[in-house]
């Protein structure tokens, strides 16, 4: 054997050898299965993670809001607040769970007779005042919910008519903005049938606009002068006083106004009594008026000369104006003597 057919013999042996040990896979479906089982797997982890994450990420919007509701826009006064777990609990047992969210008044409560005494600051337009409101209870409730607006409450006081003495245990009271109420939320439930008296204390602003409790200016002999004066329609009557500031509940007011002496003052019922304090101020005390809604309530503190006339049926009306035109409105203090 020559050595040219040896090393071509040994040339094929190897490159034998060498295709043998080359395996050719050949491309099979279950490969791509595989990939696209991986792909779908990961898709399927990431949109779990999503979802957890947004639920998680909504637990704690709705727990943040809560906490802003009792603490942020919530006025609770010190000494009586407690932690959301036992404010919880007593709701929950109160019957409906935070009545003060909704829009319109809880029906469990209506008032009968308002007792208001403001006294009016005409240097620095701002006013104090005291009311008392005569309630009856229709339906057992925790909470007292009425409006307010603008205002800010200083003291509260409830009591009952019961047999048992003394102001009821009040567990906090605290305004929420957003529906322009005041919360009194109490130990024990208010019982129907009953009556129940609210005190409240307060404070606030004259109003520069035309809305609610506010002043006005006019010239007379180049003399700058001012007045205050109420417009509570439709729903302005709470940033006067805490009310239940909606047209189905109609209550009698007795209102009394402390001012100074140099002004004069008018209401919608002629005045009951009149007399001067120590310090030279004047009190009015006028009479009670009929049932009627809160944005008919009305007042005023000026310098104003007024006209009174009798109807042919019997009705004293009275006019109340200035001989100038008022830089907000002219002839707005009229009042009718029911």
């Amino acid at each position: 054997m020559g050595i040219e057919e040896l090393s071509v013999r040994n040339g094929r042996a190897v490159s034998d050898r060498w295709a043998d040990s080359v395996v050719v896979r050949p491309r099979t479906p279950e490969r791509h299965v595989t990939v696209h089982q991986r792909l779908v797997l990961a898709f399927a982890v990431s949109i779990l993670t999503l979802v957890v994450v947004t639920a998680v990420a909504v637990t704690l919007a709705v727990s943040f809001e809560k906490c802003g509701g009792s603490s942020s826009e919530n006025v609770v006064p010190p000494g009586t607040g407690s932690n959301q777990s036992r404010d919880r609990s007593g709701e929950q047992k109160g019957g409906d769970v935070q009545p003060w969210r909704r829009l319109r008044l809880p029906t469990a409560l209506r008032p009968r007779h308002y007792d208001l005494q403001l006294s009016v600051y005409m240097h620095n337009f701002t006013f104090s005042g005291e009311a008392s409101i005569e309630l009856e209870c229709l339906n057992a409730t925790k909470f007292i919910v009425l409006h307010a607006d603008g205002l800010h409450v200083e003291k509260v006081a409830v009591y009952s008519d019961s047999k048992k003495p003394g102001a009821m245990r009040i567990h906090r009271h605290f305004r929420y903005p957003h529906n322009q109420v005041h919360v009194i939320a109490l130990h024990r439930e208010m019982k129907p049938l009953r009556t129940y008296r609210i005190n409240m204390t307060f404070q606030a602003q004259i109003q520069n606009q035309l809305l609610g409790f506010f002043h006005t200016s006019y010239a007379l002999h180049g003399e700058r002068r001012y007045a205050a004066v109420t417009q509570f329609s439709p729903t302005h009557a709470r940033k006067a006083f805490p009310c239940f500031d909606e047209p189905v509940y109609k209550a009698t007011f007795s209102v009394t106004l402390r001012h100074d002496a140099s002004y004069q003052s008018v209401s919608n019922m002629p005045i009951e009594s009149s007399g001067l304090d120590e310090d030279g101020w004047l009190t009015n005390r006028f009479s009670r008026t009929p049932r009627m809604s809160t944005y008919y309530v009305s007042w005023a503190v000026c310098d104003f000369s007024s006209r009174e006339t009798m109807t042919h049926s019997g009705v004293m009306v009275s006019l109340t104006h200035s001989s100038v035109k008022l830089h907000y409105s002219t002839d707005f203090y009229s009042t009718l003597h029911l």
